[in-house]
């Protein structure tokens, strides 16, 4: 009876003539408050219309051919993508934990389309629904170790501008420098990733490795009504930006803060990168992800190629990068992104002028910045006319380009300011 409850409710679902979102286009999707609520969720999205049109199967380059895959490939310049997820011998954390953590972090953005791929990567690790259910609604059987980590990637997607050196110290009793450099990176990675899914709105792929996926599976009695712990507070939003002075008290306390945890010395990098003998000093973001010389360098490449290459811009990519640090209050990044636009000309006045967009911007550097603020802050409540609007004004392919170019700020800002990391001179 339960499991015909269960079909019975996808159904409504799926016959909406939403598919999955609510009746009007400017409306977010729910957020499925039970387990229950959620897996109708996953599986209503194998029939969502993505708001890009999704190519053929063929752009995936004969590398992958689910959706997430296929978007990357036809939309964004390949120097964007990152080729090496998880392939790095200096990685040692627990796969399990890791999902783990992306499936928490995916709760929180209410990305579903994350949220169906680390429940089928979890239940082929092991992982039972029953154990899905504590993670959505009960952490207190979990080991102090699973539970730090999962405390950090809840803080650090849904109030990343209320992390602090304490959050970092609270993981210290568990967790080594380096340990805490990659739960920092996969966490801030998966909020990337997220955006970029669910700001798309892609349709759930029908299968995984060829094995048809179904969610409706049997919940056991105890979590059918237990409310979700992970999926976004409609209390907890981002306070008004602060003004121009407190920024500059803020740029002067992190200016020459020591960074929380210890980072690789130059010369060490320096042998990792032979290439980059004789050059400036090296940022010390790039100092960071090197203590993984494979993923993590790859995507400081990566990083580097969304700043320089692509259709967009580099100016909106500078001033979304901006506007994206400002409602994380990523001092760092925030800095890094001045630092962008008073290369490319940008006067004091003019960059501070981006907390505004009034009628001094152009109408559709206007919209891509609003719309870099909500995924940025809100990224749950992207609806389809969101999307709608930004290709009102920018061609497919741009409009794809604007997300991801917000999608790594978001990733650069948390992975730099939970680190704390001194501005650069």
């Amino acid at each position: 009876m339960h499991r015909y409850l269960l079909l019975l409710t996808a159904a409504v679902l799926l016959t909406s003539p939403t598919r999955g979102e609510d009746a009007s286009a400017g409306q977010p999707k729910p957020i499925p408050a039970t387990r229950p609520e959620l897996k109708q969720a996953l599986e209503a999205l194998k029939h969502r219309q993505p708001r890009l049109p999704l190519p053929p199967a063929e752009a995936g380059n004969g590398r992958t051919t689910v959706n997430n895959g296929r978007m990357r490939a036809y939309y964004l310049p390949s120097s964007w993508q990152a080729r090496i997820w998880g392939r790095d011998a200096a990685l040692t954390l627990d796969y399990v934990l890791v999902t783990e953590c992306f499936w928490i972090v995916s709760r929180g953005n209410n990305c579903h389309y994350c949220l169906g791929h680390q429940e089928h990567k979890l239940a082929a690790a092991g992982v039972s629904d029953d154990r899905l259910g504590l993670l959505d609604s009960d952490w207190s059987t979990f080991s102090p170790r699973e539970q730090a980590a999962y405390a950090l990637a809840r803080k650090l997607t849904l109030e990343p501008h209320r992390v602090a050196e304490a959050d970092v110290q609270a993981l210290r009793d568990h967790f080594s420098d380096k340990e805490i450099v990659e739960l920092v990176l996969w966490i801030s990675m998966f909020n990337s990733v997220n955006r970029w899914t669910d700001g798309l709105g892609l349709p759930q792929d029908q299968s995984f490795r060829g094995v048809p996926i179904d969610f409706l599976t049997p919940t056991n009695e105890r979590f059918a009504e237990c409310r979700s712990l992970a999926a976004p507070d409609a209390g907890v939003v981002r306070p008004p930006l602060e003004p121009r002075q407190e920024v500059a008290a803020a740029w002067s306390t992190c200016r020459n803060r020591t960074p929380r945890v210890a980072l690789l010395r130059e010369e060490e990098l320096r042998t990792l990168l032979p290439v980059d003998r004789g050059a400036g000093p090296i940022p010390a973001w790039k100092r960071a992800l090197a203590y993984f010389p494979a993923m993590g360098l790859e995507q400081a490449a990566c990083i580097e190629a969304v700043a320089r290459e692509g259709r967009l811009p580099p100016l909106l990519k500078a001033q979304l990068a901006w506007v994206s640090a400002r409602h994380n209050r990523a001092w760092y990044a925030l800095d890094c992104a001045r630092a962008r636009l008073a290369a490319l000309g940008c006067s004091e006045d003019d960059i501070w002028s981006l907390d505004q967009l009034d009628g001094h911007i152009d109408q559709a550097v206007a919209e891509a910045l609003r719309f870099g603020a909500r995924l940025t802050a809100t990224p749950h409540a992207i609806a389809d006319a969101d999307v709608a609007r930004l290709r009102e004004h920018y061609s497919d392919h741009e409009t794809a380009e604007i997300v991801f170019v917000v999608c790594t700020a978001n990733m650069f800002d948390r992975f730099t300011e939970t680190l704390g990391l001194p501005l650069e001179p």
